[in-house]
């Protein structure tokens, strides 16, 4: 009778724990990569068998694990009454493995447990002088922005747009002071902004990136030719610039006009509004006065919030305000070159 029972009592256990490492789960891993490259973006799928949509599952990897994906929620596809939930994890690691750590899974009624899976990590084989560290299924360059950085160079900005892409690592071979901004991901999609500095002189610029998909490195060529915006920040681009110097000459303009206005007819209210607008040029165009600027403080191109930064200040500096425009202040830095400084960024003390 005791032996019965207990016969009872492990079968009950078995029916309990099956589903967790048996092959009747419903969830399993559909797609793992057999290896990936240092550095690169891939994708690891999950199957969901009877997917219902009126108690869809929750996902968890172990908290404790460093290696986290970089989407917290999954891309789904939904085909009949499977569903594939897609993590996007990042190899950045240096060791010869990473794994994917314990998943957790759990709806109303069950939970399950899918156990660590290690991948292979290689280390690319580049054949190319112009590798720009980029690795993705697909690249478009959707814009080239050219702007004038100073007279011997040219800020150059791309909009790139790339799939399973590890964007935030893209550099082009011997371009100054590159950097990614405005990094956004949709699932596979990335999209970024992708600045350099290059000679005035340049017409294009090369590089390549490796494709997954197609195994092998794919040259792109951009041309900078017809595509220059000639923003010169001290008075052009953005149209408040524009507006800003038109002001100026206009109370240049009303200073003469009352000048000579009290000069032909020796009318006392003349010579006041000549001495007011007089008063105002004095103070526009007067030396301007210093400012210390904390390091590691963005330069920015133009005065506006959403401008490119051209780089950053590489240790406080004392330096002369040049323009000021709301709470921007353009300042000189290294080699004539010019940006502008939010209020934020001025040292306190």
């Amino acid at each position: 009778m005791i032996r019965a029972k207990l016969w009872l009592k492990l079968t009950i256990l078995l029916l309990f724990i099956m589903p967790l490492f048996g092959g009747n789960t419903p969830y399993s891993y559909s797609y793992i990569p057999k290896f990936v490259y240092k550095n690169q973006v891939f994708p690891v799928t999950v199957l969901v068998k009877y997917y219902n949509p009126k108690d869809p599952p929750n996902f968890e990897f172990d908290t404790i694990s460093l290696t986290q994906p970089i989407n917290l929620k999954p891309v789904k596809d939904i085909n009949k009454k499977e569903a594939f939930f897609t993590f996007y994890f990042k190899a950045n690691s240096s060791e010869d493995f990473i794994e994917i750590p314990t998943l957790s899974i759990w709806n109303l009624d069950h939970s399950y447990m899918l156990t660590p899976k290690k991948i292979l990590v290689k280390e690319l084989n580049v054949t190319v002088n112009n590798f720009s560290n980029l690795i993705a299924s697909n690249l478009r360059v959707i814009s080239t922005k050219v702007d004038t950085y100073d007279s011997k160079h040219n800020l150059i900005t791309l909009k790139l747009e790339a799939t399973d892409a590890n964007l935030e690592d893209m550099h082009i071979p011997n371009v100054i002071d590159d950097g990614i901004e405005n990094l956004k991901r949709d699932g596979a999609l990335a999209v970024a902004n992708y600045y350099f500095i290059v000679p005035s002189k340049a017409i294009k610029v090369n590089f390549s990136y490796y494709n997954t998909i197609k195994n092998r490195f794919i040259k792109k060529e951009v041309s900078l030719l017809n595509q220059k915006n000639s923003f010169d920040a001290s008075n052009l681009s953005p149209k408040e610039l524009s507006f800003e110097k038109l002001k100026k000459y206009i109370i240049i303009f009303l200073t003469i006009l009352f000048a000579i206005a009290y000069l032909l007819s020796k009318d006392y209210i003349y010579l006041i509004f000549f001495a007011i607008f007089a008063a105002i040029l004095i103070y526009i165009y007067m030396p301007k006065k210093s400012i210390c600027v904390n390091e590691g403080a963005p330069l920015y191109i133009l005065p506006t919030n959403n401008s490119d930064i051209s780089m950053r200040i590489d240790k406080e500096i004392h330096t002369k305000v040049l323009h000021r425009y709301k709470n921007f202040n353009k300042i000189e830095y290294k080699d004539s070159l010019t940006g502008w400084i939010k209020d934020e960024d001025i040292c306190k003390n």
